[in-house]
């Protein structure tokens, strides 16, 4: 039995995944450094922390000079932002009839997101979402990002609703690891990352959209009551 949802936000509800690519891609070329899309990948869904590792074990003596993740960091925000106050910050396709969905069938709904309360309850609000959510845990409220759990069980706690009850929406690798990690079905919604196998086995389904997530929680709730 389906009781609750759980969405991840960068990639899932919004469209700021292909801005982000572009925005460290620019940021990248500013600094005259070359920057593969697998690292940037490789941020997706993860602590700041986490990122700054990654980002220095691969730039660590690549060039004759330190090349900093807090200025690349800041460079990429302000492309981004730069980019958003001309096109916005597009919705998923199907957010709105997911909400709805969730709303009318009487489940818990919450985001976990790794973006910083500040940034993701101003896009909350932004994108209408915030009025059909139960709670928002944030990625500065957890001591373990993704690909840890916690962010994802405290979610689920807040909600009130069993890890075994709950479905994970995600698009990154992190937040796949994460979900499967807290015992809950992740249903993987592809955004700018393409899974492997390995990762594929992780998750309960992959669907093309958010339209699909409720044709998936259809098909288990109605087994269940049988």
């Amino acid at each position: 039995m389906i009781d609750g949802i759980i969405f991840d936000m960068d990639g899932v509800m919004v469209d700021s995944e292909r801005q982000s690519n572009e925005g460290w891609l620019w940021a990248a070329k500013q600094l005259g450094v070359e920057m593969p899309i697998w690292l940037i990948d490789s941020f997706k869904g993860a602590p700041v922390k986490l990122s700054m590792k990654l980002f220095d074990d691969y730039y660590d003596g690549r060039y004759d000079r330190k090349i900093d993740y807090s200025e690349m960091r800041e460079l990429r925000t302000k492309h981004v932002m730069d980019m958003r106050e001309v096109e916005g910050l597009p919705v998923k396709p199907g957010l709105e009839e997911l909400l709805e969905y969730i709303k009318k069938n009487h489940l818990k709904c919450a985001v976990a997101t790794s973006t910083r309360k500040v940034s993701a309850e101003a896009t909350l609000h932004n994108i209408g979402a915030w009025e059909y959510l139960d709670a928002v845990v944030y990625g500065d409220q957890v001591e373990h990002g993704k690909p840890e759990p916690d962010i994802f069980l405290r979610a689920a706690e807040q909600i009130g609703v069993k890890p075994e009850h709950a479905i994970v929406i995600e698009d990154s690798i992190n937040g796949i690891k994460a979900g499967f990690a807290a015992g809950m079905r992740v249903v993987h919604v592809p955004d700018t990352i393409i899974i492997d196998d390995e990762i594929r086995k992780l998750t309960y389904e992959v669907c093309d959209s958010l339209f699909g997530v409720m044709d998936v929680v259809d098909a288990l709730n109605q087994v269940n009551e049988k």
